[in-house]
């Protein structure tokens, strides 16, 4: 948006508050600045060259930039994009982004992931059985499967049940040996022209081996490739699909089958799966599957586009960890059930943390992997 566009939408805030009861953040918090009508008033300090304070700099840091104030802002206020344009205007003038951001940014560019993770062991995740068999960038396929930092180093078991049951229905795909980093973390964090540059290497590397399809396993990455690349790569053609997308065709193609565990579970909506794609969604996809390979699905009491964020969207974790442990363990209080099951990696690694932390004994679970668990037929056995 533009500067005007952006002040014109902020001065037609009625005050209204209705956005506060909805907001992750300023819930657990109390706090306006950390709420998206506080953060509104801290964008407009930032775009009319106003001083603002380290309590407002962190405010609008503390975002999950989750989208959730967008769907009840009675003036259709762009309150998020606003936060995120605020942050490259932060950027612009020098007083962003946060050093945590800028800490990751530094490991993004030396390691290619924003996890800080050995570029050699990208592929620990892949199982031994197909090491020999894979042939990577050789396999002749237009289809990428994405893994993503986060599925690649830090929830693996993503990666490697993602795989597994693609392989399993026959589905004709390859992976990088080499796999950037998407750069949603760069975007996210405020430093446009860095992201742009990220962006359109990556296209570049995609159209050079051919690629006309990405299939992910990361909400972030979805949200970049589908949400993003878009606005910022000329000539931007690629299908972006979401793994569940794919498996679901394969199961209502009969190329997969699930058995019927004994276990109750509770599905989450990732925000960046859900209500911040833009032209998709993702929210029968897995439900069909779910119920078809559990006991009993479970909802949240919000879900699909209304379902709380998990807590660590747009880096929040690192700029204040304490906030991301209670917006999580509110959600986790909202269960029915020990199980959670989620479709983005970083919302079970965020899940993984916070259970540790506050030993609530809950058992949070990357969709995939709980489908391997119940496929009714394993092409190993």
């Amino acid at each position: 948006m533009k500067k005007d566009e952006i002040i014109e939408q902020i001065n037609s805030c009625i005050e209204c508050e209705a956005c506060l009861e909805m907001c992750d953040t300023f819930t657990v918090t109390q706090n306006l600045l950390q709420s998206p009508n506080g953060r509104l008033k801290i964008a407009k300090k930032i775009f009319i060259d106003e001083n603002i304070s380290e309590d407002e700099l962190k405010g609008i840091y503390t975002c999950t930039l989750c989208g959730m104030c967008d769907q009840f802002c009675q003036k259709e206020i762009s309150i998020s994009e606003i936060i995120l344009e605020s942050k490259m205007e932060l950027v612009e003038k020098n007083i962003g982004p946060l050093d945590i951001h800028k800490k990751i940014t530094s490991g993004i560019i030396e390691k290619e992931n924003s996890v800080n993770g050995n570029p050699e062991e990208r592929l620990n995740w892949l199982p031994e059985e197909y090491l020999n068999s894979e042939l990577f960038e050789d396999q002749q396929s237009n289809t990428l499967l994405f893994l993503g930092c986060m599925s690649s180093f830090r929830v693996k078991e993503s990666a490697s049940a993602s795989y597994q049951l693609l392989r399993e229905g026959g589905y004709n795909f390859k992976i990088f040996k080499k796999e950037p980093c998407c750069g949603e973390y760069v975007y996210s964090s405020g430093n446009l022209q860095l992201a742009k540059k990220m962006f359109q290497e990556n296209f570049d590397t995609f159209k050079k081996a051919g690629i006309k399809t990405i299939v992910a396993t990361c909400g972030g990455c979805l949200y970049a490739f589908n949400n993003v690349y878009p606005k910022y790569v000329d000539d931007w053609d690629i299908e972006v699909k979401h793994v569940m997308q794919v498996i679901h065709e394969l199961f209502q193609q009969k190329k997969l089958k699930f058995k019927k565990s004994d276990i109750e579970i509770t599905y989450h909506d990732p925000c960046r799966t859900g209500r911040k794609l833009k032209n998709m969604d993702i929210f029968d996809e897995p439900r069909e599957l779910l119920d078809n390979s559990s006991k009993v699905l479970h909802e949240l009491s919000k879900n699909k586009e209304f379902t709380p964020c998990c807590g660590a969207g747009s880096g929040i974790r690192g700029v204040d960890s304490s906030i991301s442990i209670k917006i999580a363990k509110n959600l986790f209080d909202d269960l029915k059930t020990e199980i959670i099951v989620s479709s983005c990696p970083l919302c079970i690694f965020n899940f993984n943390y916070v259970n540790y932390k506050t030993q609530a004994g809950i058992k949070p679970i990357y969709i995939t992997e709980y489908l391997l668990e119940n496929l009714e037929k394993l092409l190993l056995e």
